[in-house]
């Protein structure tokens, strides 16, 4: 239970930071309601079922009353309460704790608390999926903002098969990297990434819950794509030049987000089992002939440098049996041509290598110069 709690502390904190607080005093919070499950198209009472009042302020946190419900389902508390607090009320039932609509005292509130039976196999799905991409930018990475809603719309709640099993996977796109939960029903702390794997630990309840993902995606990934849910896909470029295809996805009127303009393609519903597929061909194919055309540059230099040191040691009279076997001139061109441009998707260790065998290449013809002269 107090993890379950410590779950939701941190948004219940927020709310108390953002929310025009009371100054501290007394006050009565009356704090009753009812605990049903799901029945097929119905709901039962739960009796006996756990309850629990709990209070987060800004200094503390934790359980301050507890009883059972009666054979109707219902509870009350009724206490004195800090009016700076938030207080909320928790059923647990088949071992998940269900949390109910917060409340600041002074007041009553009156709730009805749905709590289900567990199943690894209650059928939870993609029901809408907002997706927003953004140019790259100097990490040589776009950020994208993943928004999911989960749909459970059976009777009981989702779970894995096992501790070690999570309740809900989703693929994300092949080459995601960083990703992170923002904020939304799920805690992050209940979502693990694996790769470009995303897993859910936290039960899923019947109903929908939303959750917000941020992950990058590496300018290399030039077609990424997106499975599509089963209601409503918007897919949503800052970036222009790209294009869109896939799930059933139509251009439609872009928006204006804090004076940034949207592209933007909406599918309502998306084609079943499709994917959404969004090409940068026009900056990709325009960056990437940069970089050939760097590297072209490059070459005709380590080609031009390798006439000219040869043309020098024939007039120096060096003949084939006195040159070095190696030009640390072209070794250092020909180096830096297969690095340009990637320090955003080398891996730490590689690039001090390569910046200290640039060093030594770079000292060694700094010495063939001075020996030379």
């Amino acid at each position: 239970m107090a993890a379950s709690l410590r779950k939701v502390a941190p948004a219940l904190g927020l709310l108390l930071l953002l929310t025009s607080a009371p100054a501290r005093g007394q006050g009565v919070i009356t704090a009753e309601g009812r605990i049903v499950r799901v029945a097929g198209a119905d709901t039962l009472p739960v009796a006996r079922a756990d309850v629990t009042l709990h209070r987060i302020s800004r200094s503390m946190q934790g359980a301050v009353d507890s009883a059972q419900t009666g054979p109707d389902g219902l509870f009350r508390f009724r206490r004195t309460a800090d009016t700076t607090a938030v207080y909320l009320v928790s059923a647990r039932y088949a071992g998940i704790e269900y949390f109910g609509t917060p409340l600041r005292p002074p007041g009553r509130s009156d709730l009805v608390l749905l709590v289900s039976d567990t199943s690894s196999t209650a059928p939870v799905r993609l029901g809408a999926r907002r997706v927003i991409v953004r140019p790259p930018d100097e990490s040589g990475t776009r950020l994208v903002v993943d928004l999911l809603s989960l749909r459970n719309d059976g009777p009981d709640t989702r779970i894995g098969r096992d501790s070690m099993t999570p309740s809900w996977l989703l693929v994300l796109p092949a080459g995601a990297r960083q990703a992170e939960v923002q904020e939304g029903d799920v805690s992050p702390t209940a979502v693990r990434f694996h790769g470009d794997t995303m897993a859910v630990l936290a039960p899923i309840g019947p109903g929908e819950k939303n959750v917000m993902v941020s992950y990058r995606l590496p300018m290399g990934v030039a077609a990424p794509a997106w499975s599509a849910p089963v209601d409503s896909f918007d897919m949503m470029l800052e970036e222009e030049g790209a294009t869109v295809s896939g799930a059933g996805l139509q251009a439609t009127a872009p928006m204006v987000v804090m004076e940034t303009t949207l592209r933007r393609w909406t599918a309502n519903p998306p084609d079943p089992g499709a994917e959404a597929v969004v090409r940068f061909g026009d900056s990709t194919d325009g960056r990437r002939r940069m970089l050939l055309w760097l590297v072209g540059v490059v070459a005709l230099g380590v080609s031009g440098g390798a006439v000219i040191a040869w043309r020098r040691g024939q007039a120096g009279g060096t003949g084939g049996g006195g040159q070095e076997a190696t030009d640390p001139v072209g070794a250092l061109a020909r180096l830096d041509a297969e690095y340009a441009g990637r320090r955003a998707e080398v891996e730490p260790e590689e690039w001090t290598r390569y910046e200290a065998e640039r060093a030594h290449l770079k000292s060694a013809a700094l010495a063939r110069g001075r020996t030379r002269r």
